[in-house]
């Protein structure tokens, strides 16, 4: 026990020393970097501070010139460039204390109070965007201004480009010029000329600077969807969650009193009338709109803008998309008040097959009771192109039930195992299962067995028992195949026997045996065919009666002696 109480606290001591280094680690390198950073920040701000003083210097010259006799005629050049060497000052002083600060206050943000007489569309719209707008300038600040500072590296690359051009052009100039003169104004326009390279040089580093002060801000996808899932939490996810979760509640809340109102409510109890379902219509309607109106509050309440403006925007483009939906709306609610095309407790064909229409409202429940899942519930929608009748007693709902026997169209003979709105299965003499889909099943106009059914046999006798197939054969016939069956152990399953004279026939006199059975020989509908017609055979045997086969007579015609 001890040893092992002194395993699990070296553990927990070893796991608090890794993480203390690790720490210690991240403090370190998180600290020479930003030594390092500082150290090339003072550099940037001693070149723009020589920067400053050099331009300052020459404003100063500039204007002891325009004071000074030299300056008379040349007042409106020298107020030209003092007025550009202001102005660079003034964004020197202006860079030297974003750089210093950190800070970008260059931007001022003014607010436009506007007319506030009469309604002015455009202004309400600017109104109603602007914090969505200005919500998507924000998330897009970081990738926009490093696409501005890289736009800005390539200007002043090309700038630093020409200037140094222009400097080795002088420089080569220099040495040819052959008066002091042109000499001291080649040199006066180099240092011109360096002092405007000095310049870019240092722009250039700053904007070098913070784009690689922005690069190094990248966060990976994770660490970016973990910080934006958390401020959504803190704020705009919050707000967002408890006006869907407020929207969610009332219009919970309102269904559930709606359904207390119809159990227990007298105006109930008489059936839906037509005041009745005029209330619902109105009450759905109503529980729409406080549901919309409760989220809307709830952002309101919270002060959030920018989902305020959000919902307000999708609630206006769900009317205006709704306006086209009107006359589909309308049918709907014609159909809700039971005075539509479809009404409750009639019959509908869906799909081929008929149901009964057990309620309506925004989802209708279609019912057939022959079927297994043979309830469906549609969207109301799904009902605007359907049509109802008025149901009757012996409707049938179904040609067939599980457990029954059928014989099909296409000559398929078997047992209903299963049948869904989607598919029928029927079991075959044998054992093997055939599956039909319902639609498919339906046209093949299936013959129930299993309610009785009447099995038709023609069989047929030579020409010589002509004088007797009209009156002894038929009775002798018929009760041979009677007791034939019975003897088989079809007593209780035949209805009735009849034998009688059919036809006149191209070489027999044919008899037809129709024989009736009831659901007990469902399953035994093609072994009783075979059965009757051997028992007619050995009836035939037993009397001596020809059973005649088809004859064939060729006539040959006489030539012409």
């Amino acid at each position: 026990m001890k040893n092992r109480i002194s395993i699990i606290s070296f553990t927990h001591f070893i796991t608090v020393f890794v993480l203390a280094l690790f720490f210690l680690g991240a403090r370190w390198a998180y600290s020479a970097q930003d030594a390092g950073h500082g150290s090339a920040k003072v550099e940037d701000l001693e070149e723009l501070l020589k920067s400053i003083s050099h331009t300052s210097l020459q404003i100063e010259a500039m204007q002891k010139v325009l004071r000074s006799p030299e300056g008379v005629g040349r007042e409106e050049g020298l107020k030209s460039q003092i007025a550009g060497l202001s102005q660079r000052l003034k964004d020197l002083e202006a860079s030297f204390e974003k750089v210093a600060t950190d800070v970008d206050w260059s931007v001022t943000k003014k607010i436009d109070p506007g007319d506030k007489e009469g309604l002015d569309w455009k202004r309400e719209l600017r109104d109603l965007l602007g914090p969505v707008m200005r919500e998507v300038k924000e998330m897009t600040a970081r990738p926009r201004e490093m696409e501005r500072l890289r736009a800005q590296l390539e200007i002043y690359d090309s700038q630093l480009q020409e200037v140094n051009t222009a400097l080795e052009n002088l420089l080569a100039l220099l040495p040819k010029a052959g008066s002091p003169q042109l000499t001291q104004r080649l040199n006066g326009i180099i240092r011109v000329w360096q002092n405007r390279q000095q310049e870019l040089k240092t722009q250039r580093s700053i904007t070098n600077q913070q784009l690689e002060q922005l690069v190094g801000q990248k966060k990976s996808f994770f660490q970016s969807a973990s910080d934006l899932a958390k401020v959504m939490f803190k704020s705009r996810g919050k707000n967002l969650a408890v006006a869907v979760l407020s929207f969610a509640f009332v219009w919970v809340l309102l269904h559930y009193f709606h359904r207390v109102i119809r159990r227990y409510s007298p105006f109930y109890k008489a059936g839906r009338s037509v005041y009745v379902r005029v209330f619902d219509v109105m009450y759905l309607a109503f529980t729409a709109v406080f549901s919309v109106l409760t989220l809307l509050g709830v952002l309101y309440l919270f002060g959030d803008w920018v989902l305020l403006s959000l919902a307000i925007i999708f609630v206006l483009g769900f009317c205006w998309a709704a306006k086209q939906a009107i006359p589909r709306y309308w049918n709907q609610a014609i159909l809700m008040l039971n005075i539509g095309p479809v009404r409750e407790g009639e019959v509908v064909v869906h799909n081929g097959i008929p149901y009964e229409v057990k309620s309506i409202n925004v989802y209708t429940e279609l019912v057939n009771s022959h079927l297994e899942g043979g309830i469906i519930r549609l969207h109301i929608k799904d009902l605007v192109d359907l049509r109802s009748r008025p149901k009757w007693d012996n409707e049938q709902w179904f040609p067939s039930r599980k457990g029954e026997w059928v014989r099909l169209g296409d000559g398929t003979y078997g047992q209903v195992i299963a049948q869904t709105p989607e598919a029928v299965k029927l079991r075959r003499i044998g054992g093997a299962v055939v599956t039909y889909k319902t639609d498919d099943f339906l046209s093949q106009s299936p013959m129930n067995l299993s309610q009785g059914y009447r099995l038709s046999v023609t069989f047929g006798l030579d020409y010589g028992h002509q004088a007797i197939i009209t009156s002894e054969v038929p009775a002798i016939m018929e009760k041979a195949v009677m007791n034939g069956l019975a003897a088989e152990g079809f007593e209780e399953s035949i209805s009735s026997v009849k034998v009688q004279f059919k036809e006149a026939g191209p070489s027999s006199l044919d008899l037809a045996v129709l024989a009736d059975f009831n659901g007990k020989a469902e399953s035994r509908y093609d072994y009783l065919q075979r059965a009757i017609q051997r028992i007619c055979v050995d009836t035939c045997n037993k009397h001596n009666w020809i059973i005649p086969f088809t004859q064939v007579t060729v006539h040959m015609a006489q030539g012409k002696a």
